[in-house]
């Protein structure tokens, strides 16, 4: 992953770079960006409008914008809020930029509000009319501010969206066919199997492919991932496969080996991952080879066997800070499993503002989040 350092001068700069710092145009939303009192930019945190429609929703989400902000060391933050309709006192986005910088501005030394509309964008605060003239200023002028210039000429370009963004490219139907006939197959020979051999052989299955690499798995191979992912022992071996130096509890966990041993380096895992304490940022090279090959099995699985990878990939973006992506990847789990226990648990997480560990020490760059 590249990164570009803005020097971003006065609200316009800063709102031209929004898309930017999200990866995607926002639209029907209200976006948070902090600037810490180092002048770094923190956290950008973005909330959909249905989600602000109702007042209690609009307030839980505040207060935890508000905490996270703080803990950010936030010495201004900019509530952003993107509508294509009305964008006037009293329609759904004034409300929601509203509730969201007064929850925040009780916790970071200044706040500012702006609403961006179709046509045109305004800070409710402002009162100069060279600034935010009656009606607001043009929208275009947002597209050719200097730090735009520049991150166009580094090759930054926003998607257009963020389904453009985060939405996974479904294999061609012939090769869903075959992915869904290998996993049939797997789900049929694995009731006659021994669990202990049966999920020994899935888990040894996943290190050759992320061996191998995405590109070298074919629709069988990627359905019998598909299925076997979709047995606890399996997938919670994975996740612990994820985490460097924990390859045996991985092993063993697939097996259906018990004792405190196990107990305890199982323990140590989730610790690097959630404890501010001991926690490390993940392994790219491991995340990425993670990443490839459950989005290939995500491509190619039966809906009904999607949600565990799905959860997987989610939990991946958690981890790296990218709470934007492991939100949506959520919610396509949910939807294709709405009782998928880890996926529930992880979506509490996320929705309760739970930074992975190694966030909690203040990153050097934005963390992107979804409230």
């Amino acid at each position: 992953m590249t990164t570009a350092t803005m020097r971003v001068r006065g609200a316009r700069e800063l709102l031209s770079a929004v898309p930017y710092a999200l990866g995607y145009r926002p639209a029907e939303c209200v976006v948070v960006v902090c600037v810490r009192h180092d002048g770094t930019l923190g956290l950008v945190a973005r909330a959909g409008l249905d989600d602000l429609a109702d007042a209690r929703r609009r307030a839980a989400v505040g207060d935890l914008l508000a905490r996270r902000a703080h803990e950010d060391d936030a010495r201004v933050a900019f509530v952003v809020g993107y509508a294509g309709g009305a964008t006037g006192p009293g329609s759904v986005v004034a409300e929601a930029v509203d509730a969201l910088a007064a929850a925040v501005g009780e916790r970071v030394p200044g706040c500012e509000r702006w609403v961006v509309g179709e046509r045109t964008y305004r800070s409710p605060d402002c009162a100069d009319p060279t600034c935010c003239p009656p009606g607001g200023a043009p929208v275009a002028e947002l597209e050719s501010t200097a730090v735009r210039a520049r991150l166009v000429v580094d090759g930054w370009s926003p998607a257009a969206s963020r389904d453009a963004l985060y939405r996974l490219a479904r294999a061609p139907e012939a090769a869903r066919g075959l992915a869904g006939k290998a996993a049939r197959r797997w789900e049929r020979t694995a009731a006659a199997e021994e669990p202990r051999d049966r999920r020994a052989g899935a888990y040894d299955a996943w290190v050759g492919a992320v061996r191998a690499g995405a590109d070298a798995l074919g629709p069988a191979a990627l359905g019998r991932l598909a299925a076997a992912l979709a047995d606890v022992p399996v997938r919670d071996a994975v996740l612990l496969w994820c985490v460097p130096g924990h390859e045996d509890a991985a092993r063993r966990t697939a097996r259906g080996d018990a004792g405190a041993d196990l107990d305890d380096a199982t323990a140590a895992a989730i610790a690097s991952v959630v404890d501010g304490e001991r926690a490390a940022a993940p392994d790219a090279d491991r995340t990425a080879a993670a990443t490839a090959v459950l989005e290939a099995v995500v491509a190619h699985a039966p809906r009904r066997l999607a949600s565990p990878a799905l959860t997987l990939l989610a939990f991946l973006a958690w981890w790296s800070g990218d709470g934007g992506r492991a939100g949506y990847r959520l919610d396509a789990a949910l939807a294709a499993d709405p009782g998928h226990r880890l996926a529930r648990l992880l979506d509490a997480a996320l929705r309760a503002g739970l930074p992975p560990g190694w966030l909690r020490r203040r990153p050097a760059g934005p963390a992107t989040d979804d409230a």
